[in-house]
C-alpha cells in the first residue's frame, strides 16, 4: 500500500498541492460549522447500495486559527472534540492536549469554490482523520483512509414548537388537550426528534431533512411525522431548501419551525 507521504509528494510534483493559498483567514472562516451526510446515506440505501454510515462533523473555532473537531455517527456529534487543529501557513496541523503542534497535518490550497487539503504525513494522526478534505460554502467532501468519499452538507438549525393531541395516547383526554413542546431544535440534515410527554414516549417523532425526490430530481426541505413503531413517515410537508420557515398542521399534530442559523 502506498504511504500517504508518498501520495502527497506525488501530488505536489503534479502541481496538485502547489503554491500556498491566498488567504488562511478565509479558510478558517469556512471551516466553522456542522456537516452531515444524511442524503448521501439515504440515496445509497434507495439505490440498493451499501450505504456509508451517517457522519456528523462539528468544527468550532477556539481562537483566531485554532479549532476543535468533533465527529459522531448519526445525526449529531459528541460535545468532546475528537482532536484539535490549527491553520499554520499553508498547513493545517493537529495539536496535542497541551496545544503544541504535532507532525500530523495537511497541505492545503485554494480551488474555485473553496479549499482542498491532502494529508502530507500520517505520523501520530488519529485513526479517524480523513486522508483528504474539500470544503466549500455548501459542505465537506471527506476521503477516508479506505478511499471512500463522504459528502456531508453544511447543516442549518431550526427552532420552533410541536403540539400533539393527547387523545393519541390517552383516550380519556379532552379533544382540545395538547402536548406542547415549546423549544424544539432540529437541523435540516435528517434530524429526528421524538415527541415526548415529559419522559413518556408518545410513539411519534418529527424529522427535518433535505432530500431529492427521485421522479423529479427536485431538492426539497421536508418536515415529516414519523410513526416510531414502524419507522414510516405518516405525513409530511415540504418547502424549498433553506426556507426561513416550514410547518405542518394535521390538527392532531402540528409543528412550526424557523431557521435559526445559516
Amino acid at each position: 500500500m502506498m504511504r500517504l507521504p508518498m501520495i502527497a509528494a506525488q501530488l505536489a510534483a503534479l502541481g496538485v498541492l502547489a503554491a500556498a493559498p491566498a488567504s488562511s483567514a478565509d479558510l478558517a472562516d469556512l471551516l466553522v460549522g456542522e456537516f452531515n451526510n444524511n442524503e448521501q446515506a439515504w440515496q445509497q440505501e434507495v439505490d440498493g447500495a451499501t450505504p456509508l454510515p451517517r457522519q456528523h462533523w462539528r468544527i468550532e473555532r477556539q481562537g483566531d486559527a485554532r479549532f476543535d473537531v468533533a465527529r459522531g455517527v448519526g445525526q449529531s456529534a459528541p460535545d468532546a472534540p475528537a482532536w484539535r487543529m490549527r491553520v499554520a501557513g499553508s498547513r493545517l496541523v493537529l495539536v496535542d492536549a497541551a496545544g503544541a503542534d504535532t507532525s500530523c497535518g495537511y497541505r492545503w490550497r485554494t480551488v474555485d469554490d473553496g479549499y482542498e487539503m491532502a494529508l502530507d504525513t500520517d505520523q501520530g494522526c488519529p485513526a479517524e482523520t480523513p486522508q483528504a478534505w474539500r470544503i466549500t460554502a455548501r459542505g465537506l467532501a471527506l476521503t477516508d483512509r479506505a478511499g471512500r468519499v463522504v459528502r456531508a452538507r453544511r447543516v442549518a438549525r431550526y427552532t420552533g414548537w410541536v403540539a400533539l393531541q393527547r387523545l393519541r395516547i390517552d383516550p380519556a383526554a379532552a379533544a382540545d388537550d395538547y402536548i406542547l413542546i415549546r423549544d424544539a431544535t432540529l437541523h435540516d440534515e435528517g434530524f429526528v426528534m421524538p415527541v415526548t410527554d415529559g419522559d413518556r414516549s408518545t410513539g411519534y417523532a418529527v424529522e427535518l431533512a433535505r432530500l431529492t425526490y427521485q421522479n423529479t430530481r427536485t431538492s426539497v426541505l421536508k418536515l415529516g411525522i414519523i410513526d416510531e413503531a414502524s419507522g414510516e413517515t405518516v405525513s409530511y410537508s415540504w418547502a424549498a431548501p433553506g426556507a426561513e420557515r416550514i410547518g405542518i398542521n394535521l390538527r392532531w399534530i402540528q409543528a412550526g419551525m424557523t431557521k435559526s442559523t445559516p
